[in-house]
């Protein structure tokens, strides 16, 4: 009986030990909405609504409350030459995708930055291949920045509390 107190308190300690998690399956806007706004100069392209897409999948959730979080991304789509050839019919081209990003809450803005990506791919020929080459190529750019995105604003600390 005189081990047992011991041990209980031995065995408390053990068990309550003090760590926490990294990833949470919660974030800090779990329960509140973020108002996306993507502003892009291409007004014939689907990049805007792409991204708008991907971002409200991976950050906003069904049944949120209201709330003055808003995300602000601006998209910017430049295709350029790299300047090699494959063969006499073929060369290549680059896409560089970037976003400006600020993110504000009721009192202000809380964080901004830019991301920044490229792909390339093969001018050949014919003009449908073409085409489909750099829209999904596109496509692509635009997820992989959105998942970019999504992470690095819900796993981000920010100096002051945020107020929505």
């Amino acid at each position: 009986m005189k081990y047992f107190v011991p041990l209980l308190i031995l065995f408390g300690f053990l068990n309550s030990c003090a760590f926490k998690p990294l990833y949470k399956k919660s974030n800090l806007f779990d329960p509140y909405h973020v108002k996306i706004v993507v502003k892009t100069k291409d007004p014939y392209e689907n990049t805007a609504s792409n991204m708008k897409s991907y971002l409200n999948q991976k950050i906003n959730k069904k049944n949120q409350k209201k709330s003055n979080l808003k995300l602000v991304v601006s998209v910017t789509r430049d295709v350029i030459n790299m300047g090699i050839n494959k063969d006499l019919n073929s060369y290549s081209k680059m896409v560089i995708v970037k976003i400006i990003f600020s993110l504000y809450d009721k009192k202000g803005e809380l964080t901004k930055g830019n991301l920044k990506n490229s792909s390339s791919f093969n001018i050949t020929t014919n003009n449908y291949a073409n085409i489909l080459s750099m829209e999904d190529s596109s496509n692509k750019l635009i997820k992989s920045l959105s998942d970019d995105l999504a992470s690095l604003i819900l796993s981000s600390s920010f100096e002051r509390k945020v107020t929505p």
